[in-house]
């Protein structure tokens, strides 16, 4: 979980852990689990708390300067025992959807070797300036992580970002080469001959035994129907509404079109499983007596009362006071 490695970064910098925690909306719990996913718009605004405490324009650069090394779960303890950097960078691409899955890694190797990082749309239109810190701090601690597991130091030919120039010294001082500002992608491009550097905890057989882990959950995940998943998505970005068929389809890397169509498939619907959702959160809230069935209604963003109960008969088959009443 990458959202922990900037908690711990952060503090080593003098950031209060609770101060952070109560201004990110982030539990200590959500972030002691290294599996665990944080809601990816809480970790995309990690960044507002510390630029406000910080008042460091170039908070990721420099929390990410501050990492030493960036490895979580089955995926980190699979890079660790690769056999060089080349391998250990695959297996970030492989596999890194699994840790963070609002950020894409593509890695490509010719004359140079380019790693290019790309962050899910919906988070740059919507929170672009976290979106920045949140990149400037993914290249610095994927530098500094190369490094701790190289024991080497590794200077790339040259840095690409897709964002507007920004104190270039800060920028070209810690990475040690040109950094190009305003490009179409990010991206790290190193010398080829650069990643056949050995990895020093490499350790094959280790890796074979992390490879099927890891392989084998992936596939559990695949596994999983879209309605499924896109159920988990409406769950997890539920804030005063349920979001649209667009936000739902950027999330898990589609269009409205082909998610409409292949919902069809598995027969069921948007609409559907929205309403699936809307019943659950409702029946959870209704649980909590010290919350008023209008309030409910209005978190569920309904229009009226008279709107929600209709609703909520055509699930239940019941009113919400009744419910209400049988779960006292």
């Amino acid at each position: 979980m990458v959202i922990r490695t900037v908690f711990q970064a952060a503090t080593s910098l003098g950031a209060a852990f609770d101060t952070i925690c109560e201004m990110s909306g982030i539990s200590p719990e959500e972030i002691g689990d290294s599996e665990k996913m944080v809601e990816w718009e809480k970790a995309a605004l990690i960044w507002v708390p510390l630029l406000k405490l910080s008042g460091d324009p170039l908070i990721g650069l420099h929390v990410g300067m501050g990492v030493d090394k960036m490895l979580h779960g089955m995926v980190g303890f699979l890079i660790q025992s690769s056999k060089d950097l080349d391998q250990a960078l695959q297996m970030l691409c492989r596999y890194s959807h699994m840790v963070s899955p609002m950020v894409e890694y593509k890695y490509s190797v010719k004359e140079m070797a380019v790693l290019e990082i790309t962050q899910n749309k919906m988070w740059l239109m919507k929170h672009p300036e976290p979106a920045r810190h949140a990149n400037d701090f993914l290249f610095a601690a994927i530098l500094n992580t190369s490094k701790s597991l190289t024991g080497k130091k590794i200077i790339p030919l040259r840095v690409e970002l897709a964002y507007e120039m920004r104190e270039i010294s800060e920028y070209r001082n810690f990475f040690g080469c040109d950094v190009v500002f305003n490009k179409d992608a990010n991206r790290i491009i190193l010398p080829k001959e650069m990643i056949s550097t050995a990895i020093l905890s490499s350790d094959q057989s280790m890796f074979q035994v992390f490879s099927s882990i890891v392989a084998d959950k992936q596939a559990r995940l695949e596994t999983n129907s879209l309605a499924e998943n896109l159920r988990q998505v409406l769950l997890m970005q539920f804030k005063g509404r349920i979001p649209t068929i667009e936000e739902a389809a950027t999330v898990l890397n589609t269009t409205p079109r082909n998610l409409q169509r292949k919902l069809q498939q598995e027969q069921t619907s948007f609409r559907d499983i929205a309403g699936e959702v809307r019943k659950e959160i409702a029946m959870h809230l209704m649980q909590n007596p010290g919350i008023r069935i209008s309030q409910v209604s209005d978190i569920l963003g309904y229009s009226d009362l008279t709107a929600f109960r209709k609703a909520f008969k055509l699930w239940t088959n019941k009113t919400p006071r009744g419910v209400r009443k049988e779960m006292k």
